[in-house]
């Protein structure tokens, strides 16, 4: 089996959690939209999804190469027009989406992580030279991923913001950037963070929820001791399909950034073991995509897109268990929610692409010993190199 069947499959396993415990919530759940509202629009969105996801994996992916300056300004556009007023469309305090109805809209945020991961895959593979230096390397990407971050931030959401910053880093570094650079720009933007967290109430407050949740219980610390309860609720093996009590306007977000705690409490820990397994599995076969890639194009936009997956469930099941603070971090194709939902099944259709224009004899040449590289080639090609050894070894890994 290839490794994009394999994906494909985990991919249709995670749409079944989701529409199995999406229905389940909304069941019970009236909402603004009425009982069955979120659940109609989240089947309508599978729809939308895999027509996107059938036709990125017909295109080939060098057309996004082309396209990466486009995206990348069309997504700066869109950033800037969700903050117009009349425009964007404010919830719970944030200025995130531009909607043309109640079931047909865009979150700008997350268009931005997709066009940030092709034009940092297009910088790097036209860059691979001078990666390693200041200016080329790291202060050139940086603005732009530093402007973008900036303007998520003004909806607010600091949590997509870093989300944005660091898997950009993340590729950055595996592309030549010196780690060193990152390590003084961190330590140089540690008050501003510092500022960011305690001196806007709202993430002072959530901060010290984190902290200490059972200080205000039936406040701040109220939706993650809900969360807990869920979780613990489950026990091994569940209460069973549509049995969740916390869905019972107990969890707030329970279909959507809390859906993992439901699928805890009515899967169990069995569930939410297979669950984590999927993801890890995802993963892994999208790292198997990635060391095939036959190109340096090919080998960072599928590493960005394998990583975001990977990062993303990481944060979100981080944040409903209580290991970080609160952020609204969606579950890749189990949360409900048009945009975090489109645009990783087009993710999906872009690995696929990448996977099919791919094989054995086609990954990238490397040189294995350092000795083979000639002097030009040197820096350029090490931090590559040392990363094709990472997904090779992941690759090869069978049971």
């Amino acid at each position: 089996m290839k490794p994009w069947h394999v994906i494909i499959y985990v991919m249709v396993v995670l749409l079944g959690f989701s529409v199995v415990t999406v229905y389940s919530t909304d069941m019970t759940t009236s909402g603004s939209g009425g009982v069955g509202y979120q659940f109609i629009k989240h089947i309508l969105w599978i729809g939308v999804g895999s027509v996107f996801l059938v036709t990125m994996s017909k295109v080939d992916y060098h057309y996004l190469q082309k396209l990466s300056i486009p995206l990348l300004v069309l997504s700066f556009a869109l950033l800037v027009l969700v903050l117009v007023p009349g425009v964007g469309t404010v919830t719970n305090g944030a200025r995130r989406w531009i909607r043309l109805n109640r079931i047909v809209g865009i979150q700008p945020s997350e268009f931005a992580k997709l066009a940030m991961i092709i034009f940092v895959a297009n910088y790097i593979a036209k860059r691979e030279r001078r990666m390693s230096e200041f200016k080329c390397g790291f202060i050139i990407p940086i603005s732009i991923i530093a402007a973008a971050g900036a303007l998520v931030m003004k909806e607010p959401d600091f949590g997509t913001a870093a989300f944005i910053a660091i898997l950009s880093m993340i590729m950055l570094i595996v592309g030549g950037t010196r780690i060193i650079f990152v390590f003084f720009t961190a330590i140089a933007f540690t008050p501003f963070i510092h500022k960011m967290l305690f001196d806007v109430p709202f993430r002072r407050v959530r901060l010290l929820a984190f902290l200490d949740p059972w200080k205000d219980p039936s406040g701040t610390g109220y939706q993650i001791i809900q969360s807990w309860i869920a979780l613990g609720s489950g026990g091994l093996t569940g209460l069973g399909l549509g049995s969740s009590k916390q869905k019972l306007f107990f969890l707030p977000e329970s279909n959507s950034d809390f859906i993992f705690t439901i699928i805890g409490e009515e899967f169990g820990f069995l569930g939410v073991i297979v669950l984590i397994g999927l993801f890890l599995l995802l993963l892994w076969q999208g790292l198997k995509i990635v060391h095939t890639a036959k190109d340096v194009f090919g080998f960072f936009l599928g590493l960005g897109i394998t990583v975001m997956f990977g990062l993303q469930a990481m944060l979100n099941i981080a944040v409903v268990s209580g290991a970080v603070p609160t952020k609204g971090i969606p579950l890749p194709f189990i949360s409900s929610g048009g945009s975090s939902l489109l645009f990783s099944m087009i993710g999906v259709g872009i690995l696929i692409n990448i996977a099919r224009q791919s094989s054995v004899c086609e990954t990238i040449s490397l040189p294995t010993d350092k000795g083979e590289l000639t002097e030009n080639q040197g820096d350029r090609i090490l931090p590559l190199r040392v990363w094709s050894k990472v997904t090779s070894k992941v690759a090869r890994f069978s049971w």
